[in-house]
């Protein structure tokens, strides 16, 4: 079995260089960093977790959640989380839930049994009793927070990004403005759709009922969504979609009710996920910066493991409006 003095012969660098790499140590050159990593892989070298466990008392595993991995908004995240983590020297063990209270409590203790040094979790609902004390490792929340929680939470400030959708719609000419919300567990979602109140109000506009829908952010809400709307008795100009997901669904279920988007109607997405952008879809949306989300989350675990003991932080991430081909002028009435 091949050890670190093996590695070391190979890369031509010392042991201690073969574990500072290993440790993701960023003091380590570049240059040294690649011949070590080849050297691993042409040795078929594995370091002794267990022995180095015992030693550090950290397995320098992390823990990630994410609630649905068939949403292309969470991958990008991941993504981000996995290749910092990587950097530094740290694996990444996933699972998905976080929107169940039961599931996420079970995901907890088994990532605590593993030993992991921290825990990601995505998309929390927001009465989520978390204690981070509880569970004794550091645990950091991404795009959505809970109440009472006590933990740094990495995101973008929803309420007014959703201000700026509806100052641009009616910018165009939209005053008659639907808003398809997600979960109402979700404080990102309800942030969306305070934001949309408060545009809406201090622009003199009108809030019907039938105007405010909410799913839980499928393509097929989407669609049911549309097919609604559609059929109101007031029918609105644009529509306001809480994730892109969602916005995908009410394109389609327009197109299915032959209304000409954005001629007859108007589409805003939330998000920024990559279907959004292709050719045929060209989604004008609120892009999120989902790999910075994920990376900067890591980046802030991996200060708490070292010690870092200042107060919890929100960490609010620039977001983009990004105009495309689903939104302009509100048709005459």
């Amino acid at each position: 079995m091949p050890t670190i003095k093996d590695v070391a012969k190979m890369a031509g660098v010392s042991p201690a260089t073969v574990s500072a790499v290993l440790r993701g140590n960023k003091r380590v050159s570049d240059i040294s960093r690649e011949k070590v990593d080849a050297a691993i892989a042409a040795t078929g070298y594995r370091p002794n977790v267990v022995a180095r466990s015992l030693r550090t008392r950290q397995t320098r595993t992390l823990g990630l959640i994410v609630p649905d991995i068939s949403n292309p908004f969470y991958p990008e995240i991941a993504r981000g989380i996995e290749q910092t983590a990587r950097r530094h020297g740290f694996d990444v063990l996933f699972a998905t839930g976080g929107e169940d209270f039961v599931h996420t409590q079970h995901l907890l203790w088994h990532f605590t049994d593993r030993q992991v040094d921290g825990i990601i979790l995505t998309s929390i609902g927001l009465d989520y009793p978390l204690s981070v004390a509880e569970w004794g490792v550091p645990i950091i929340l991404v795009n959505r927070k809970c109440r009472g929680c006590t933990t740094d939470f990495i995101g973008i400030d929803n309420r007014a990004a959703a201000r700026d959708v509806i100052h641009y719609l009616i910018s165009e000419g939209h005053q008659d403005i639907a808003f398809v919300g997600g979960p109402g567990n979700s404080s990102a979602s309800l942030g969306r759709l305070q934001g949309y109140r408060e545009a809406m109000l201090e622009a003199g506009l009108d809030l019907f009922d039938d105007w405010l829908l909410s799913g839980q952010l499928r393509y097929e809400d989407g669609v049911r969504a549309a097919h609604r709307l559609v059929s109101s008795r007031r029918r609105p100009t644009a529509i306001f979609s809480a994730d892109d997901m969602m916005a995908l669904g009410i394109l389609d279920g327009l197109e299915q009710r032959h209304v000409e988007v954005p001629r007859e109607m108007s589409v805003v997405g939330f998000d920024g996920i990559w279907t959004s952008s292709l050719h045929g879809v060209q989604l004008t949306t609120v892009s999120q910066p989902l790999y910075e989300m994920g990376a900067r989350s890591t980046e802030q675990l991996l200060k708490r493991l070292d010690g870092d003991p200042s107060p919890p932080v929100d960490v609010l991430l620039d977001y983009t409006l990004v105009i495309r081909k689903t939104t302009g002028p509100a048709p005459p009435r």
